[in-house]
């Protein structure tokens, strides 16, 4: 085994260990919104299609925690072909912290909406991805505010080296540039009162995993883009 192998598995699993730590944060707190509004909303039938929902998915999410955090370590990253305009639609459609389903397209009104462009196929573990932009796309919708909008855009990159990017952009307060080379990809960073700051550094390492890349482009008081690059899936020999 080469040198540096361990050091790479210790990286991922590290990783992975975080990944598991922000999706049981975001399942205590679904779960504690959930609670604080059933006396209020516990005779209202859409309410109640919206518990049955959010337990099935609870089960669902600690399902796949369970498995990952037991599966070997050269089985941690089960990479596939993957849409990434199919996996954006998917987050955008679940309900997010900010409590929005779904997603409008780019030319209408809404707090998010999508401008995809059919980027080419990545090589990735949808499992991780998928918490990754989520997790993304929610910390732009809380920084966005209630009036706030937050656009995810999609599209491949022109040129030799196909490449698969991935914007997600909101018109919120932006951050100071001092925390953005400093802090912003440290973890436990947040300019949060209640967050946890593993949101963004962990996003990124499932990102560099998949031999992508993150930049981030902001300035305080004109928002935030982050852009996420990702090499093109070339075919299996």
């Amino acid at each position: 085994m080469a040198p540096g192998r361990p050091r790479a598995s210790r990286r991922l699993r590290d990783t992975v260990d975080r990944v598991l730590l922000h999706d049981i944060k975001n399942i205590a707190f679904r779960l504690e919104m959930l609670r604080a509004n059933l006396d209020e909303h516990y005779g209202d039938p859409d309410f109640k299609r919206s518990i049955q929902e959010l337990l099935a998915a609870t089960v669902e999410k600690l399902d796949r925690i369970v498995g990952r955090f037991a599966a070997p370590e050269e089985a941690v990253l089960i990479k596939v072909a993957l849409d990434l305009d199919a996996l954006l639609r998917e987050v955008a459609a679940a309900p997010s912290r900010r409590g929005s389903r779904g997603a409008r397209t780019a030319e209408d009104r809404g707090p998010l909406a999508l401008a995809l462009g059919s980027p080419p196929p990545v090589w990735g573990d949808p499992f991780y991805l998928r918490d990754a932009f989520r997790s993304l796309i929610d910390n732009a919708l809380e920084a966005a505010g209630a009036e706030g909008r937050v656009l995810v855009r999609s599209f491949a990159s022109r040129g030799p080296r196909r490449r698969a990017h991935v914007e997600i952009i909101d018109n919120g307060p932006g951050m100071h540039p001092d925390f953005v080379r400093e802090r912003l990809f440290e973890p436990f960073q947040t300019t949060k009162a209640d967050g946890v700051g593993l949101g963004l550094f962990t996003a990124n390492q499932i990102v560099r995993h998949h031999r992508g890349t993150v930049r981030v482009s902001t300035r305080p008081g004109e928002g935030t883009v982050i852009r996420m690059s990702f090499p093109a899936a070339s075919p299996e020999p």
